[in-house]
């Protein structure tokens, strides 16, 4: 009995060291540099030929950020119907800072893509 639970023992060592061993580590036959990241597009100012700031495409950020809960074309899901709304301040004011149900993205959007998203929905929508 004792050799049985010995042997059991040291099978669920060795298997518990094998499943640790396959997790991680690396492959040290690979030594080129890693290969650096490019920050998302949203979080990197688009310049122009001329290196003036590129307009935010503000349906790529309502796509991004709010078609999810109002719909691709605003009429609302698990977020009101926003197509009749004329008020591109109140719509920027609402994304910065929430409302009952909406999360707020300050913080979270730069200030041209607030602009930008207000402007569509309340010009494309």
């Amino acid at each position: 009995m004792r050799r049985t639970i010995a042997t059991i023992g040291i099978v669920i060592l060795l298997a518990a060291a094998a499943a640790l061993a396959a997790c991680g580590g690396s492959d040290s036959s690979n030594t080129s540099a890693p290969t650096p990241t490019t920050p998302p597009a949203e979080t990197t100012p688009a310049t122009s030929d001329s290196g003036v700031p590129a307009a935010v495409d503000g349906a790529a950020v309502y796509a991004d950020n709010c078609s999810g809960c109002h719909s691709a074309d605003g009429s609302g899901g698990q977020g009101p119907n926003i197509t009749a709304q004329t008020d591109a301040q109140h719509v920027a004011d609402q994304v910065e800072n929430g409302g009952t149900a909406m999360p707020a993205f300050d913080g979270s959007l730069t200030s041209e893509q607030v602009d930008a998203v207000a402007e569509y929905v309340t010009t494309q929508l």
